[in-house]
Formats: C-alpha cells, structure tokens, sequence
C-alpha cells in the first residue's frame, strides 16, 4: 500500500469520525434548547393560515353547529350555506328567500339548467318531497 492511500484512509476516516461527532453534539444542542425552552414562559404562537384553511376552519365551526335545523338541509346544505342559511365565502346566502325561489333555484342545479358541480351532486338523489321541505325550511331563515 502507498503512502497517498494511507493518508487518503487516515483523513476520510477522520472526516467521517468528526461529522460523526458534530451530528451528535447538534442533536444534544437540540434537546438542552427544548429543556431551555420549557422552563421560560410559554411563547405564544403566531399561526398565519392560508384563505383556503381559514375556509375550511370556517366550514368545520359551521357544520359542528347544534341549532335546530332538519338532518336534511345539516347534510345537503350548512356546511356551505352557514348554520342558517347566513352565506359563507364558499356560498351565497340564501337567507329570506321565497319557498318558490328555493325550490326553482334547487331544481335548476338538480337539473342541470344552472351548472354547479357541487350543487348537482348534493340534489343528485334528491326526491321532489325532500326539495320542497329543504325549500319549506330555508325560506323561514330570517
């Protein structure tokens, strides 16, 4: 064996001995700082949440609401609509509005004449008695 490889060996393995101890005294450092951490005051945390997560929080406070509204328009409608029909940024209000104008607006998404993907597919297995109690419901939102 030459004299080069054998400082070639002697230095990669010194190199790989001191990584090898850096590695360990970072993840020490860690833990001390966590310790550290613990024993101050709580730090409060700043959260800045995207407008989609702040939808979503928005929807999940809504749908987990215990007003007395039918299973009905809870299942089909207030995840997107509010608790009461108040509009969120995902819906329009549909407070205040006729039974009449209910029902031709759900019949329009059922069938098509207004395209709404969402909308068709909650109507979707709708029965014409169900939109009219939705309808009879929604229009005593004030």
């Amino acid at each position: 064996m030459s004299i080069n490889r054998v400082i070639t060996l002697i230095l990669a393995t010194l190199i790989i001995v001191l990584m090898g101890y850096l590695i360990s005294q970072e993840s020490t450092n860690v833990v001390v700082e966590k310790k550290q951490i613990s024993q101050e005051k709580p730090i409060s945390k700043v959260v800045i949440k995207s407008e989609e997560e702040q939808k979503l929080e928005d929807l999940k406070k809504q749908a987990g609401s215990t007003l007395k509204v039918s299973n009905l328009y809870v299942v089909r409608c207030s995840s997107c609509h509010g608790k009461k029909g108040e509009g969120t940024r995902v819906a329009p209000s549909i407070m205040g509005k006729s039974q009449e104008y209910i029902l031709k607006k759900l019949d329009d998404y059922k069938n098509d004449r207004v395209s709404n993907s969402l909308m068709k597919g909650l109507l979707n297995n709708a029965t014409a008695l169900q939109l009219e109690e939705l309808a009879k419901e929604i229009s005593n939102f004030k």
